[in-house]
């Protein structure tokens, strides 16, 4: 019988050979990963170094939330998304349901540029709406976790299959692809651009998925590019939640806030490594914050 380890081991590969892609009906690609353990979360010294080189308001709470680290088991497989749900795979849902959006129907709409500059919650802007141009393989954006949760259902039925956010400890499991240090690929923060689009390298902008580096998984744009919501519901600490199969709190943050991971093409490089943690409303949108799916096992 293979323990847990093993199939980690098995399924970390190597990045020249990553598990086996699917697709479905719509072309999202998935990698399916099998049961494994990983140490969740950062060191109380590394997230205090990290603290220090933070920027902005939104972010303080991060490095202290990564501790303490903790080993997790996963003990079932899941199917992970390759890439970030597309612009064209959320056209198709909408196309299909006539969905609207948070941003569309609270009438406060969310992020777009106006006279060249981006600006926050404009009301015409929205997740087709940019005042910019796209591109149908870019991560959709400005859309909220509602929206995302709305997608996986719609998208349940059309396949036959549950699709869905992942947990946070999902997430972490697949970015961090068997490695244990800071980032999917290592150690080396040299490495970073050629892996991730951040604020310092994407020039302004969201980029096609897939179009940097994958980890050794075969999995595209983890770190950057666009923010991803998990399923779980935010606190700062993960003392309460238990070390197999965790799924979210125990007693959630009376705000009610979701967990986002990953960083993104207009944040600061730092926050994108595997451990970095940030919270959001149900609601929230911006141009920065999109969503992958994973579909549980067959």
């Amino acid at each position: 019988m293979r323990t847990a380890a093993a199939c980690l081991l098995l399924a970390a590969g190597s990045a020249a050979d990553p598990p086996k892609q699917e697709k479905n009906s719509l072309g999202m690609a998935f990698v399916v990963l099998p049961p494994g353990e990983f140490v969740m979360g950062s060191s109380p010294e590394y997230a205090a170094a990290m603290a220090k080189k933070v920027t902005g308001e939104w972010y303080r709470d991060s490095p202290p939330s990564e501790t303490p680290p903790r080993k997790v088991t996963l003990t079932r497989g899941l199917a992970v998304c390759v890439h970030e749900t597309r612009l064209k795979d959320f056209r198709a849902f909408v196309a299909d349901t006539g969905y609207r959006t948070d941003a569309e129907r609270d009438g406060k709409g969310a992020d777009g540029k106006r006279d060249g500059k981006w600006v926050d919650a404009g009301r015409e802007f929205n997740w087709k709406e940019m005042g910019t141009e796209r591109g149908d393989d870019e991560p959709v954006v400005n859309v909220s976790w509602n929206d995302a949760v709305a997608f996986c259902k719609w998208l349940s039925k059309k396949e036959g299959a549950r699709y869905r956010l992942p947990t946070e400890a999902e997430w972490e499991y697949a970015c961090r692809a068997g490695t244990t240090g800071p980032y999917p690929w290592g150690d080396d923060e040299a490495k970073r651009d050629e892996f991730v689009w951040s604020g310092a390298t994407a020039g302004g902008r969201p980029h096609p998925v897939m179009t940097r580096k994958p980890n050794a998984w075969g999995l595209y744009d983890l770190l950057g590019n666009a923010y991803e919501y998990c399923s779980d519901g935010w606190t700062m600490t993960f003392d309460d939640r238990p070390r197999t199969d965790p799924a979210g709190p125990a007693k959630p943050d009376a705000d009610g806030l979701i967990v986002v991971r990953g960083g993104s093409w207009g944040t600061a490089p730092v926050h994108c490594r595997s451990a970095f943690r940030g919270s959001a409303p149900k609601d929230h949108r911006n141009r920065r914050d999109g969503f992958r799916v994973v579909r549980d096992p067959q």
